[in-house]
């Protein structure tokens, strides 16, 4: 196996792709062949260097808009489909949205997700919106991102006007998987509104939820359907299960299979930012950095939409340790 992972990275390394049989070799290494796995990761590190990027992306996120979403997703407390004990509220004002932007400037993140519980926000929101967007970009020095639901090719060009780089859409599972865990919504849905962003000039962060029940398969066929969109950024989340969603009783990955799988996705994505995102101190706890090892090159700090996270210095010093370069507050990079 060990010289069948060599030839795939220097095809990888040279500009070529691995297959999907290829991938399905990989990721069915069992966990318990450390020396294999440990060359897995050792391999996807080296692909991660030459050809993604040593820079850590590092974003902090606000929740703008907090519960009552119509939309029914299986793995969301935000969701009103299901009875949890999620903290409701509704859009947040321009002023406070600044407010928690320049908190994060001010703890040395340089990226920033705006974040609203919706499918698709409405007139009036997505002014509110507008306007928070609006004051960042003039009161910070943040890279903005707007994660807001479905986005038309208008929308997208006002965000631009606003200082939005990049669009966040999560695609969440594989095609065949999706309607299993989303039902108001398609896969197709997903796929359109990032090709919009596409056609906007956007840069795009579309990934998904490891341990929501999917097989292995699935889990290739949502990279491999990332890698066919050429998205900049995949987001790497694994699952938290939320009491009274619907997958609130799915048992846990294991840290190594995330740890494997993640090395995988770095074989597929080679020169994309992968970022580890929700559900990371849960599940890995200790394992964190070596999922950066393996191929993870971002990470989302501060906290998430409704769960907290952990310090982000010691997530930048995490990420430092294993070799990344830290933005600071000014945006520039540390000298490691």
């Amino acid at each position: 196996m060990i010289p069948f992972i060599n030839g795939l990275k220097e095809r990888v390394l040279h500009g070529g792709c691995i297959t999907r049989d290829e991938a399905r070799r990989l990721i069915e290494i069992p966990v318990s062949d450390r020396d294999t796995i440990n060359h897995l990761i050792n391999a996807a590190q080296e692909i991660t260097q030459k050809l993604s990027s040593v820079d850590a992306d590092l974003c902090s996120l606000v929740n703008a808009k907090s519960g009552n979403c119509t939309e029914d997703c299986g793995f969301c407390s935000q969701s009103s489909h299901y009875q949890t004990d999620v903290n409701t509220y509704e859009m947040l004002t321009p002023e406070q949205i600044l407010a928690s932007g320049q908190a994060a400037e001010a703890r040395g993140v340089d990226r920033f997700c705006v974040v609203t519980a919706m499918g698709v926000l409405n007139d009036n929101q997505f002014e509110e919106v507008m306007k928070g967007f609006q004051l960042l970009h003039t009161r910070t020095k943040l890279r903005l991102e707007a994660s807001i639901g479905g986005l038309t090719k208008d929308r997208l060009e006002r965000l631009k006007t606003v200082g939005v780089t990049r669009i966040n859409h999560n695609l969440e599972t594989s095609p065949d998987y999706y309607s299993k865990i989303v039902t108001t919504h398609s896969f197709s849905d997903r796929v359109e509104t990032i090709r919009n962003c596409r056609e906007a000039g956007m840069e795009v962060c579309s990934g998904g939820i490891l341990g929501m029940g999917e097989t292995r398969e699935d889990r290739l066929s949502l990279a491999f359907e990332l890698a066919k969109l050429d998205v900049e950024v995949m987001p790497i989340n694994v699952l938290n299960p939320r009491p009274g969603t619907l997958l609130e009783h799915v048992e846990k990955i294991e840290p190594m299979e995330v740890i494997k799988t993640v090395a995988v996705f770095r074989f597929i994505l080679p020169k994309a930012c992968l970022k580890l995102g929700g559900g990371r101190e849960v599940n890995l706890g200790p394992y964190q950095e070596l999922a950066m090892r393996a191929g993870v090159n971002g990470l989302i700090v501060g906290g998430y939409l409704t769960t907290a996270g952990g310090p982000v210095e010691r997530d930048r010093e995490m990420m430092e340790r294993a070799g990344y370069r830290i933005p600071e507050a000014n945006g520039s990079l540390s000298s490691k």
